[in-house]
């Protein structure tokens, strides 16, 4: 065996046992993405005390009034869209716009009385 090939048994050999030790532990390396930073923990209590205090910043505010708006006018316009809706199946009117009975696209983009070019269709 190469003596490159020994260096990369004994570094999976090493790797292997550190992941074995942190998964029994439950614990994350130190330097791994899933590793508790203390700077990051402090930053995180003291923001959520904030937030339990009721301390909302200015620019949250005015996101939040953005927010709330832009849902206003979304249920305006489904309002509007329902009225439209329920209006035109008053007046008898499909969802495309067209009346029943009304001539519209056969089979092959030709009118309920116009015969098929194409002639009998054998499912018909």
């Amino acid at each position: 065996m190469q003596w490159f090939a020994a260096i990369a048994v004994v570094a999976i050999l090493v790797w292997g046992l550190l992941m074995l030790v942190s998964m029994t532990t439950g614990t994350a390396l130190p330097g791994r993405p899933g590793a508790p930073d203390p700077d990051e923990l402090a930053d995180l209590r003291r923001r959520v005390e904030e937030l339990e205090r009721g301390a909302v910043p200015p620019e949250l505010e005015r996101r939040i009034d953005r927010l709330e708006a832009r849902l206003d006018r979304r249920e305006a316009r489904e309002l509007e869209q329902d009225r439209w809706t329920r209006q035109a199946r008053e007046l008898g009117l499909d969802d495309d716009g067209r009346g029943p009975g009304a001539p519209g696209p056969g089979p092959h983009g030709t009118g309920p009385d116009v015969p098929d070019p194409c002639g009998p269709r054998p499912d018909a």
